[in-house]
Parts: structure tokens; sequence; C-alpha cells
């Protein structure tokens, strides 16, 4: 593999409730876009800390834990409570151990030309420092940068975003968290304030929305044929994650959108990230000729062939 990729975020223990059921797992954002992109990539490092008793140390064991830090604080929790549409209520939110999240020495000079960088959601001042750490030690190495709408309801942290915006290489959110950050009704009007070198605006199973200096593309996605909607906490990261890992290996933002929502999706047929926990495809074309093959009614490739 030609770099590394860092994700960098929270790593928790998340209590969910849904339609489905009631379930304790692990989570966290920046945990769900290293599991995305593993299906892909293999150099992947979670750059975290870690509470005190977290109860699924296991589930870190596929990545890489060298810049995970083991702090003497709580572990990290979100408390989720879904309604029949998908909406999600953040019910209690305990940052703990994520509180420390840090750059330490040793993973500022692992940095090179060729690595990229995932920030995902923290606290917008945090991210920004944490931002210009890396451009200031690293200047080549790539960042790409995503937000929650949980960080836009301030005036000031909205300014630190839009700042941020502009500073990362990629700047990723969904259609709503655009229009709650430029504080408008119109998609098109949000897409047009936020100058940033990549905005890419998330549109769900529709695929995405492209913005390089002005020229604006709408990139649709290959729908994966979910039949049932089991949990859809880490969506977004996960989306995030697979994105960014297809993107390193092909530089194709068309077949890089593609793949990110059909891991999406996988996702979301599974509590957690379970449905996706496993899975190893050989390349991002193994992806998409996955999905085709399942369209087209085909028997020869099963979900389970990409376990491993």
């Amino acid at each position: 593999m030609d770099g590394n990729i860092y994700f960098i975020g929270h790593v928790s223990v998340d209590r969910v409730e849904n339609v489905n059921g009631v379930r304790v797992q692990p989570g966290g954002a920046a945990l769900y876009a290293a599991i995305a992109a593993r299906t892909l990539y293999r150099n992947v490092y979670l750059v975290s800390a870690v509470g005190r008793g977290y109860k699924f140390l296991d589930v870190l064991e596929s990545l890489n834990t060298r810049f995970i830090r083991f702090s003497k604080l709580p572990p990290t929790t979100f408390q989720i409570k879904y309604d029949e549409r998908w909406d999600a209520d953040y019910l209690k939110v305990e940052y703990g151990a994520g509180s420390r999240i840090a750059l330490s020495k040793a993973f500022l000079k692992s940095l090179g030309s060729r690595d990229l960088v995932h920030l995902s959601p923290i606290k917008p001042r945090r991210a920004q420092s944490i931002l210009r750490r890396i451009k200031e030690k690293s200047p080549e190495t790539k960042i790409s940068v995503n937000t929650w709408s949980g960080y836009l309801s301030s005036r000031v942290d909205r300014r630190i975003l839009k700042e941020i915006s502009e500073e990362a290489d990629f700047f990723i959110l969904n259609d709503a968290e655009a229009k709650m950050l430029t504080e408008t009704d119109s998609l098109s009007i949000a897409i047009k304030l936020l100058r940033s070198r990549m905005l890419i605006v998330t549109l769900g199973e529709l695929g995405a929305i492209m913005s390089c200096e002005g020229d604006i593309h709408m990139v649709p996605s290959l729908r994966y044929p979910v039949k049932k909607v089991v949990d859809t906490t880490g969506a977004g990261d996960t989306w995030c994650g697979a994105f960014i890992a297809a993107y390193k290996l092909t530089n194709d933002l068309m077949k890089s959108v593609t793949v990110a929502s059909i891991i999406s999706s996988i996702k979301c047929t599974g509590w957690g990230f379970t449905a996706i926990q496993n899975l190893h495809f050989r390349d991002v074309d193994d992806v998409i000729e996955y999905v085709i093959s399942l369209k087209e009614g085909s028997i020869q490739k099963r979900i389970s062939d990409y376990i491993g």
C-alpha cells in the first residue's frame, strides 16, 4: 500500500435504541471510519483515547493501535435513540477519555507526503488545532475533515468550521449540516457559501455533491439492495472511511462515492459495524462488481465470499 491512513477521533461505548431493540456496542466516529477503510485498505491507524474499563478492546485488534492513548478517565459514551424515521436523539453524551485526544510526537514524526489523515467529528476548536499542527509538521500530508450537527449550534463553532473548510484538503458533511453551517435553507446556496479545496456534501442513498474551486458535480451512487435496516449508527462515518480509502486507492471521485455508499449501506444491515467488520475486498472494482452481480440476480458472489 502507498502510504498510511490515520483516523483521529472518538472511540466510544454506545447505547443504541431503535425500532429493532436496544443494544450496547462499540462506537465512535473514528472507529466506524477506520473499520470501513479496512474493508479496502490495510495500512489503517487509529488515533484516539480509550477510557478505563473500555469493554470492547477486541474490536481494535484489526487496526493499528500504536497511536491510541489509554486514559484513566471513563470511556467516551453516547446514548442514542432513533425514531421510526431514523432521526437520532442524543440523550446523553459523556466525552470522558475523548476529551484527551491529542497528537503524540511519535505520530507527528511518522507523517509523510503519501499519508492521509481524517479528522472525525470532534469539537471544532480542537479539530482546528490538530489540523494546523499536522500541516505545520507535514505540509504535504492530505487532511480530510468531517463534522457533526452537534458541533454547529454556536456561532463561534460555525466560524471555526468555516475556517477549517478552507484549510482542509477535503471537507465532508451531509446536506442538513451544510445548511446549518451556512445558516440557510437552500443547499445550492450553502454549497456556494462554503469555500473549500474539495467540498463533499453527502446525500444519503442519492450519492454526493462535489465542489472544487467553484466547479460543482453531482455524483450519483450505485445503491446496495438493503432488505432491512437494522442500525444506522455511524453510517455517515462509515461513508467517510470507505470514501477516503477508495479515493486513496483510485483517485477517482465517482468510484469512491459509489463504494462509500455501498459499504455504508451494508453497515446498516447489522448492529454497529458487525456487518462490515470482517469484510475484505480486493479492490474498489470488487465492491462494485459484487453489487452489480446482486442486481443481475447472480448467485456466484455472496457477502460471505469477502469475509476473512
